[in-house]
């Protein structure tokens, strides 16, 4: 027997949607779904699905209706958004296929693709979503390189996937022929050079913008204050002026942060001045982080 308690908790775990087939499956008659989309408690949001919960119907929402609908995937853009991986979505969703056909009257990007398969398939926000090694490939396909380059140092960061676990997608037979792959490689090449020196990737992007300045630097040098031992990612020891680049994901624990911040403030006890900077600062405005730096150096040279 049709319930509406099912109902809404299918609801819950969909955005407010439900496909036609779970509808049925649920006890649900056409002729029931029908009326009550007549009566407007239910709205048609996409060839065969339903939105069955009063809300506004907002981009997540309708991504979410075109991958019901579609049985395929959010992708490309969809999903770079859905990972904050990018800052604009697409004006529609953007979704892949693996079949031929699709549903009419489907207002969305659509991509056919013959390599999709399991490993590439995943949920964000309870939308199923292409893997994260995936989007980064259509990213590459569809946006510019530096959008990608954003794309790819937000997921390394936020540690959504590593450097070698793209390189390895790049290199699989299967894709090859993928018009993402050739951007992708150009973005990876910037990281390859860094990688071993560095213990982040946001040294390695940092120390990229640096020595296109020619600037000497130490980098991972370490320093003996109060009888303590500590190493800086980059540090300009004549200067007293040390850099550390950092964001949310560097932090996973209090502790972590609190520490950090006790060595902070002991170190610029003893005439040391910290500069820090974010995968935001590194990724969309590099150049001035440089300049920043050249400035502060400057005006400690003695």
């Amino acid at each position: 027997m049709a319930s509406e308690f099912d109902v809404q908790r299918l609801a819950v775990r969909q955005h407010g949607l439900a496909t036609r087939e779970q509808l049925i499956r649920l006890g649900f008659t056409r002729h029931q779904i029908q009326t009550r989309v007549a009566a407007g408690r239910w709205a048609r949001a996409a060839p065969s699905v339903y939105d069955v919960a009063p809300a506004s119907f907002d981009g997540r929402r309708a991504l979410h209706a075109a991958v019901l609908a579609s049985r395929g995937l959010a992708s490309h853009r969809s999903a770079g958004s859905l990972r904050q991986l990018i800052d604009v979505p697409p004006d529609r969703p953007e979704i892949v296929v693996a079949g031929a056909t699709l549903p009419r009257g489907l207002d969305a990007w659509v991509h056919r693709s013959r390599t999709i398969g399991p490993k590439h398939h995943t949920r964000v926000d309870g939308i199923a979503t292409t893997s994260i090694v995936r989007t980064l490939l259509d990213l590459g396909s569809v946006v510019s390189e530096a959008t990608l380059s954003i794309a790819v140092s937000r997921a390394i960061v936020s540690r959504q996937t590593a450097v070698p676990r793209i390189l390895a997608a790049v290199d699989d037979g299967p894709l090859m022929g993928h018009r993402g792959v050739a951007p992708l490689r150009v973005v990876l090449s910037h990281y390859r050079v860094d990688r071993q020196a560095c213990e982040s990737e946001l040294e390695s992007l940092l120390h990229e913008a640096i020595a296109q300045q020619r600037i000497p630097t130490f980098r991972q040098h370490r320093v003996r204050v109060a009888g303590r031992r500590y190493r800086f990612d980059f540090a300009w020891p004549d200067q007293m002026v040390f850099v550390e680049v950092d964001g949310l994901a560097e932090h996973t624990e209090r502790s972590a942060f609190d520490n950090d911040r006790r060595r902070q403030n002991l170190l610029v006890a003893m005439g040391w001045l910290p500069l820090r900077y974010t995968w935001t600062d590194l990724t969309k405005r590099p150049h001035e982080v440089v300049t920043e730096i050249i400035a502060v150096l400057s005006s400690r040279t003695r």
